[in-house]
C-alpha cells in the first residue's frame, strides 16, 4: 500500500509536458484512464473532440428498441472535469468504488455520463465550479461566455409578499405538470451525442473565469468493470480524442508557464561555474588535477547544455503547442550524456579513484557495469515518457519502470561510499594507522552527507512542494530540484578542488606510509622519525636515536645514503619487532 502510494505521489509530479492532444485507444477495459492534467489561469481554455466512440454489443444493442437499452442496472460509461485532486486521491483510496458513480460526494467536478437511450452525455454539476458554461466550440464566444450583469442595474430586495406569491406559483406549477421534470437545457443539463455506424461522437469547449481557475484533470471512467462480473467479462470500448488545453498566454500549464526562463537561467548559472571550474583548474598546479577533475567540468558545461535545450524545447511547446523535434532530440541525448556522467562521476569520487588510488576494483568495475547501463535504461524511459500521452497503456508500464531504475540507480551509487566508509571503519582499528584512516572517514561521511541531501532534496521534497504550493506555482519544485543540483556541483568541486592544502590530497599523500607495510609508531626506536618531502629529497631527523648521527648531521648526507640508512633502520625495527615476539628463553 505504501508503495502504491508513492507511486501515486510521483505519478502527480510527472513531467509529461502540456500540449495538444491526441489519443485512439482500442479495446481498452481499463477502469480509469487520466487523460490530461492541466493548470487553468483566468482566460484558459479546454476543448474536447471525441469520436469513434464504440461499445460492445452487450451494452448497446443496435436491434434493440431505444427505450429498452437502458444500462442504469449494468454500469455507467463517463468522463469527470474536476478540480484539485479529490478524485485522483478517491481512485488510489477506493479501488473498488467508481467515482464517476459517487456524484454526491463534495467534490468540485462536472460527471458526463453516456445516456445511450436518448443519445445524450448527461452533465451533473457538483462544487463551486457548477456554473461552467459548456459550449459547441470556442468560435462562437457568446455562447462560451458568461452573461454581462449590468452594474447600473438594481434589484428590489424580495419582500414577503414576493417571497410568498413565487411559492404559490411553484406550487400551481408543480400541481399542473405533477411529477413531470423540467426540460433538459442543451449544454448545460446535457451535450447531444453523434449516433453514427455504431459509433458516438460528441463535442464541447469551456473557457474558465477568474472563480474557475485551477488545476483541473480530466478523467475517463468505465463502471460497469466494478461490477463483480465485470472482473471476468470486461467491458472494453473504443475511442479516439482530441484535446486542446491552453491559457490565454501560453499552451503550457499555469504552474509550468515560468519554465522556459527558469531553465535558461540556470543554464546560464551552471555555465559560469562551469568557468570558473575551469579556470580553477588551469590555475592549480598539475600534479593535483586529476582525471576526475576534468570529468567533474565536461558534467558541469553537459548539465548547462541539457538545461538550455530543455528550456528551449519548453518555449516551443508554450508558443505551438507541440515540441519541435531538433530541440527535443539534442535534449535527450544531452540528458543521456549528463545522468551517465553524473552517476559515474559520484561513483570515482566514492571509490576514491584518482584521488586516494590510481585503480579500481573488481566491485567498483562491477558496479559501473550496472548502473551505466541502468542509468541509460532509465533515460531511455523518460524519453518514451515525454512522448506518451496520459491515457497510454505504455505510459504507467514506463512510468513505473522509470521510477523503479532511478531509485534503484540512487541506491547504487550510495554503495561504494558506504563500501569506504565499513573499510575504513575496519581499518581505524588496526595499530599505526588510526590517526590516518579516521581523518578519511570523516571526510568521507561528509561526502556521503552530501549524496543523501542530494538524493533526498531532488526526489522527496521535490513531491512535497508539490502538494503545498498554489497550481500555478509548480514551477518552483523544478526551482528546488535545479538550484540543489548547482548546490550539491558547487560543493563538491569546493571539497574536491585541486589545491595541496586541500585535506583529501593530503590523505593521498600519506597514504605512502599505509602501503609501505610497516609502523612508523610500533617501536619505540622510531618515536622521533618522520619523514618530510622536498623537491624529491628525504630528510630524516636523528637527534634522538641513540647511537645515530646527531645535529644536523644527517643533512650531508647524499641521497643514496639518505635511502640506505633509512632502510637499515627498518630492518632494525623489524629484526626488534620479530625478537619480541619470541619467547623469552629464544630471545638473545
Amino acid at each position: 500500500m505504501k508503495t502504491h502510494f508513492f507511486l501515486f505521489l510521483l505519478l502527480l509530479a510527472a513531467f509529461a509536458q502540456s500540449k495538444i492532444h491526441n489519443l485512439s485507444l482500442r479495446g481498452d477495459s481499463r477502469r480509469n484512464i487520466r487523460l490530461t492534467t492541466f493548470g487553468y489561469n483566468e482566460g484558459g481554455t479546454f476543448e474536447l473532440l471525441l469520436t469513434n466512440f464504440t461499445v460492445p454489443q452487450e451494452v448497446v444493442n443496435p436491434n434493440v428498441a431505444l427505450e429498452q437499452r437502458g444500462t442504469d442496472k449494468i454500469g455507467s460509461i463517463g468522463f469527470t472535469l474536476s478540480r484539485g485532486r479529490a478524485i485522483l486521491e478517491g481512485i488510489r483510496s477506493n479501488p473498488h468504488v467508481c467515482q464517476m458513480d459517487q456524484k454526491d460526494q463534495a467534490v468540485d467536478a462536472l460527471f458526463f455520463t453516456f445516456d445511450f437511450t436518448t443519445n445524450q452525455l448527461i452533465v451533473k454539476r457538483r462544487g463551486l465550479i457548477k456554473d461552467i458554461i459548456l459550449c459547441p466550440d470556442l468560435s462562437d464566444e457568446s455562447r462560451c461566455l458568461p452573461p454581462i450583469e449590468d452594474p447600473d442595474a438594481t434589484t428590489a430586495p424580495p419582500t414577503s409578499l414576493t417571497t410568498a406569491a413565487a411559492s404559490l406559483l411553484d406550487k400551481a406549477k408543480n400541481f399542473i405538470l405533477g411529477d413531470k421534470k423540467p426540460a433538459l437545457v442543451e449544454y448545460v443539463d446535457y451535450v447531444p451525442l453523434t449516433y453514427t455506424d455504431n459509433q458516438y461522437a460528441t463535442k464541447f469547449a469551456v473557457r474558465f473565469t477568474n472563480k474557475q481557475r485551477g488545476l483541473y484533470n480530466f478523467i475517463y471512467h468505465n463502471c460497469f468493470n466494478y461490477h463483480a462480473v465485470g472482473y471476468s467479462n470486461r467491458v472494453a470500448v473504443d475511442f479516439t480524442v482530441a484535446i486542446v488545453e491552453k491559457n490565454s498566454e501560453s499552451y503550457l500549464s499555469a504552474g509550468d508557464i515560468a519554465k522556459p526562463q527558469l531553465y535558461l537561467y540556470v543554464s546560464f548559472m551552471f555555465i559560469i561555474a562551469g568557468f570558473v571550474w575551469s579556470y580553477t583548474l588551469i590555475k592549480s598546479e598539475a600534479e593535483f588535477v586529476y582525471k576526475t577533475h576534468r570529468l567533474m567540468t565536461v558534467l558541469v558545461f553537459i548539465k548547462a547544455l541539457s538545461l538550455f535545450f530543455h528550456g528551449m524545447n519548453y518555449y516551443f511547446v508554450a508558443l505551438y503547442g507541440h515540441q519541435q523535434e531538433i530541440w527535443a532530440v539534442v535534449f535527450y541525448i544531452t540528458h543521456l550524456l549528463k545522468g551517465a556522467l553524473l552517476f559515474g562521476t559520484i561513483i570515482f569520487i566514492g571509490t576514491g579513484y584518482a584521488f586516494f588510488k590510481n585503480f579500481l576494483t573488481d566491485r567498483d568495475r562491477r558496479l559501473f557495469m550496472v548502473v551505466v547501463p541502468l542509468q541509460v535504461l532509465d533515460n531511455i524511459a523518460m524519453v518514451i515518457i515525454e512522448e506518451s500521452e496520459f491515457g497510454e497503456l505504455r505510459y504507467q508500464f514506463w512510468f513505473e519502470i522509470f521510477i523503479f531504475l532511478d531509485l534503484l540507480c540512487c541506491l547504487a551509487i550510495i554503495l561504494p561510499v558506504i563500501w569506504s566508509v565499513r573499510h575504513l571503519e575496519e581499518g581505524a582499528k588496526s595499530d599505526g594507522k588510526a590517526a590516518f584512516n579516521l581523518e578519511k572517514l570523516k571526510l568521507f561521511r561528509h561526502f556521503y552527507t552530501i549524496i543523501i541531501a542530494y538524493i533526498y532534496l531532488t526526489r522527496i521534497i521535490k513531491l512535497f512542494v508539490e502538494m503545498v504550493i498554489p497550481f500555478n506555482y509548480i514551477w518552483m519544485s523544478e526551482a528546488v530540484v535545479e538550484l540543489s543540483t548547482l548546490f550539491f556541483f558547487v560543493l563538491a568541486g569546493y571539497k574536491f578542488r585541486p589545491e595541496k592544502r586541500n585535506p583529501y590530497f593530503k590523505l593521498s599523500q600519506d597514504s605512502d606510509d599505509e602501503e609501505a607495510g610497516i609502523a612508523l609508531t610500533t617501536n619505540g626506536l622510531f618515536e622521533n622519525v618522520s619523514r618530510v618531502n622536498r623537491g624529491g629529497q628525504t630528510a630524516v631527523d636523528l637527534s634522538d636515536i641513540p647511537g645515530a648521527i646527531g645535529g644536523n648531521q644527517g643533512a650531508d648526507l647524499s641521497d643514496d645514503e639518505h635511502d640506505a640508512l633509512l632502510e637499515s633502520l627498518r630492518r632494525t625495527a623489524a629484526a626488534d619487532v620479530e625478537r619480541q615476539q619470541l619467547p623469552k628463553s629464544v630471545q638473545l
